[in-house]
């Protein structure tokens, strides 16, 4: 198991690696969010760990790009207090964040560049056929695209995808999903498709 471990401090690069290690997991070290996009794409990865001052210190742009990318894993801040590790989030302690990793099927991100495109879409839920939300994406790749959407979803619900015009329709999984009223984030589902998709 291999977690991406973000601190900007070397020292406390070291402090997180060595308590990951002690509960079996392999850590590889980065310094900044900016750094986190290139590592997920070129490493397998059961999860995310970011320091809470490295996450406090990064750009608006380096966060907007990160936010994406932490819904994909198993993710928690944490920090040092006289010595020791608390984890802030889902998990409660280190041990709780090993646990969920263990859990987690190692990935890379998506390889297919993302353009971002405002394309009008219906969503369908799987085996509605009828109606569906009139949508539009933010982005679109060739492996799946994100979807402006207030209604609500669940991780791993199956979408059918029909855009406007002569576009094809998709069939997808949703990877994750931003519900409407966290005004860090457009609310919507990044859609991972079946097949690649072109034309779109």
């Amino acid at each position: 198991m291999k977690c991406v471990v973000v601190a900007q401090d070397e020292g406390l690069q070291n402090l997180i690696a060595a308590a990951l290690e002690s509960l079996g997991m392999d850590a590889t070290l980065i310094a900044s969010l900016g750094e986190l996009p290139a590592t997920l794409q070129e490493l397998s990865t059961s999860g995310i760990l970011l320091e809470l001052t490295t996450s406090v210190k990064a750009s608006s742009a380096e966060k907007e790009i990160a936010n994406e990318l932490v819904q994909l894993y198993p993710f928690a801040r944490c920090k040092f207090v006289e010595g020791k590790l608390f984890v802030l989030g889902k998990q409660s302690s280190i041990e709780a964040f090993v646990h969920a990793c263990q859990e987690f099927k190692p990935r890379t991100t998506r390889r297919t560049p993302r353009e971002i495109k405002h394309l009008s879409v219906r969503v369908f839920a799987e085996g509605i056929f009828e109606g569906g939300e009139k949508c539009v994406t933010t982005n679109v790749s060739e492996a799946g695209c994100f979807v402006y959407s207030v209604q609500e979803w669940i991780v791993g619900d199956r979408v059918r995808l029909c855009f406007s015009g002569n576009g094809p329709t998709a069939l997808g999984t949703v990877c994750h999903w931003h519900p409407w009223g966290n005004d860090r984030l457009i609310p919507g589902i990044g859609v991972r498709f079946d097949e690649a998709t072109t034309g779109v």
